[in-house]
């Protein structure tokens, strides 16, 4: 065997801590299932079948929108297609090969040495060709990404395979493996029979390598040609902790193309694309209870949206960019704008453009939730050669307004978990902070399966109150709970609690478990709210030092009986009587004027844009002095006394 050695420098990767003989330590693990959290039935199948043929080009960059592979370019739904995964992906969007089988599972055979585990597999392909037309399959790879914690052992590799029809067999034509004991890639080409060594440094994790496959034999230059990508996986080799036995290995695939006329130099994609998911319009939470927007919307809302893009070709492309935002449950456009037109993008460039504007979400009280879905284009061309090249050309972004609050995503990259020696007591805490008085029902909580279920333990959800930023006072234990996993719409766990909770302000909700064994709850490493994240194993609260969003949800609204015996009492929406205030901008003293009078119903707060209280009246007068205030924007709520925000307005103090 022919063997060609590279040298290449790769920024260094974070590996996380992972040994059972270490004493109670925050763990990081791979994510279990290529599950995307709530709303989507996202577990992966099989079966999915055609024969349909392809016509060159071939091309995918699983940039669609959707959670599985392109139905009329593949045949199987092994891969989990996602925009959460990779780093600095080439397009937006890539397909996710790991270490569970079709239905979200580790499979009967999975082990610490090395399984076959997930395949993608194209349609059939036209190439009634010869040699002298230069096919060739080319793919950007990554290994890892935010989701493999492991760091990549030898045995754990991604293949390519080729499909004589003729002899209806498939032919291993291309693998790449990693290895940590040696930092290094191995990538060979058995038909050839040569090996690439790739000597790496720092974060292989974190870049994209583009491989160049021929298809030369005349054996494979048929119709009904197929290729497919085929993943090995390992499970983690650690006997003392099993609950770190999870989804790791993973491999992520972008911008597949197919074509004739091509040679190993034709590495260069003429197309300009968005690489970065669009984030929240709100600027602490991806979501927040409907009821509470009211009070909400003047501290969450941002007055600016951001899109990233690169143009991976080596010519200028001239591009416009637009937005809209439509509701989704009314299915309409409720607001749209510009983001300038003509700008000319110099070859491999990156870009992040931001853009500013005046918009808040329409509230409608007769509603108990709302959806928003907000989209950004590029507009580049119009030709119809370049139809495939198009799905990277728009982006968008679910806004959720629900029951619950969330800082994660929905889409777990890792596991979190306390273990190690003295954990057996270990409790972990997420801050929140609600903008509306209101009464905890419930709290959702996502769970990643580990290798025979070996975090099923039972554990007791907690709700504490504030402490000065960190967990004080319990307010509510509910003991004897289990992880449970679930294969559908909804793989956040609902735990209604005994008895209803009324919070205000700041609290913080969590667990505490009772063995060695982490829980592994979700991690979502893309929305980094880690100053949130408390851990506490030996009588001390600790803020978390692992950057991202532990997935538990608290849920709020009218309490719900455990075991319902009747329709919960709808809530009464309080008379909102309109309210005048003036001057604004104001210098000393602010009136106020509200209809009916009856001022001392209500109450007068007014916050800096930090949310910190600075004045507070619980009865509210005519005339309230706002001399002594810092110049600056606040915010003034209205409070019926006993009751809910009336009105929330903004406030400048010259």
């Amino acid at each position: 065997m022919r063997r060609i050695h590279c040298s290449r420098a790769i920024p260094t990767v974070m590996l996380l801590l992972l040994a059972g003989s270490l004493s109670a330590q925050e763990v990081l693990t791979g994510h279990f299932s290529g599950q995307q959290g709530e709303d989507v039935s996202l577990f992966k199948y099989a079966g999915a079948s055609g024969a349909d043929t392809v016509e060159l080009p071939f091309i995918d960059d699983f940039a669609r929108g959707l959670n599985h592979p392109a139905p009329e370019l593949w045949v199987d739904r092994d891969a989990f297609v996602n925009q959460q995964y990779p780093y600095n992906p080439p397009s937006i969007g890539v397909a996710t090969m790991d270490a569970i089988n079709a239905a979200g599972d580790l499979p009967p055979n999975a082990n610490t040495t090395g399984y076959r585990s997930d395949e993608l597999t194209s349609r059939p392909v036209n190439l009634d060709l010869e040699p002298a037309d230069s096919v060739y399959l080319s793919f950007y790879y990554q290994t890892g990404g935010r989701g493999d914690t492991s760091g990549g052992e030898f045995q754990d590799s991604l293949v390519v395979q080729y499909y004589d029809p003729s002899a209806k067999a498939w032919s291993s034509v291309w693998s790449v493996s990693f290895s940590q004991q040696d930092t290094a890639f191995y990538e060979r080409r058995p038909l050839e029979d040569t090996e690439r060594y790739l000597e790496v440094e720092g974060r292989p994790q974190r870049r994209f390598y583009q491989a160049m496959v021929p298809v030369k034999r005349k054996r494979f230059l048929k119709p009904g040609f197929r290729f497919r990508f085929v993943n090995y996986a390992s499970l983690s080799p650690n006997k003392d902790i099993t609950s770190v036995r999870s989804n790791v290995d993973q491999w992520h695939i972008d911008f597949v193309r197919l074509d004739s006329a091509r040679s190993k130099q034709d590495t260069v994609v003429n197309d300009i694309a968005f690489i970065r998911p669009m984030m929240s319009m709100l600027n602490n939470y991806e979501s927040i209870p409907w009821s509470h927007f009211p009070d909400a919307g003047v501290f969450e809302m941002r007055d600016s949206i951001a899109v990233t893009y690169r143009n991976m070709s080596n010519r200028v492309w001239n591009i416009s960019r637009e937005f809209q935002i439509i509701d989704r449950i009314d299915h309409q456009e409720i607001f749209s704008f510009t983001g300038g037109g003509g700008d000319d993008i110099p070859p491999s460039h990156t870009e992040t453009y931001p853009r500013t504007f005046n918009f808040n979400f329409p509230y409608n009280p007769s509603r108990d939730s709302a959806l928003f879905e907000i989209r950004g284009y590029m507009i580049t061309d119009t030709t119809r050669r370049r139809a495939p090249y198009r799905w990277n050309d728009t982006i968008s972004y679910m806004q959720k307004f629900y029951n619950y609050y969330a800082y994660d995503d929905g889409t777990a990259e890792n596991g979190y978990g306390i273990t190690g020696e003295g954990s057996q007591n270990a409790m972990v805490a997420l801050r929140y902070d609600t903008y509306t008085p209101d009464t905890i029902q419930a709290v959702k909580i996502y769970f990643n399966q580990t290798l025979d279920s070996a975090s099923r333990n039972t554990f007791s959800l907690r709700i504490w109150g504030n402490d000065n930023g960190r967990p004080g006072q319990l307010l509510y234990e509910q003991s004897g709970n289990r992880p449970t996993y679930q294969d559908s719409l909804n793989t956040f766990q609902l735990y209604v609690l005994r008895k209803k909770i009324y919070v205000e302000g700041t609290f913080f909700v969590g667990y505490q478990k009772y063995n060695r064994e982490m829980l592994n709850v979700g991690f979502d490493v893309n929305r980094i709210h880690n100053d949130k994240l408390f851990y506490n194993v030996a009588g001390n609260w600790n803020r978390s030092r692992i950057k991202g969003s532990l997935m538990i949800r608290p849920v709020f609204g009218e309490y719900i009986d455990p075991i319902p015996t009747a329709l919960p009492p709808q809530r009464q929406k309080p008379n909102k009587p309109d309210l005048e205030l003036y001057p604004n901008p104001v210098r000393d003293v602010l009136h106020l004027e509200i209809e009916g009078g009856g001022y001392r119903n209500y109450s007068f707060a007014l916050y800096d844009m930090k949310g910190r209280l600075v004045m507070k009246r619980e009865r509210l007068t005519q005339n309230v002095s706002i001399r002594g205030l810092s110049p600056g924007l606040y915010v003034l709520r209205i409070r019926q006394r006993g009751g809910p925000t009336l009105h929330s307005r903004k406030l400048i103090v010259r």
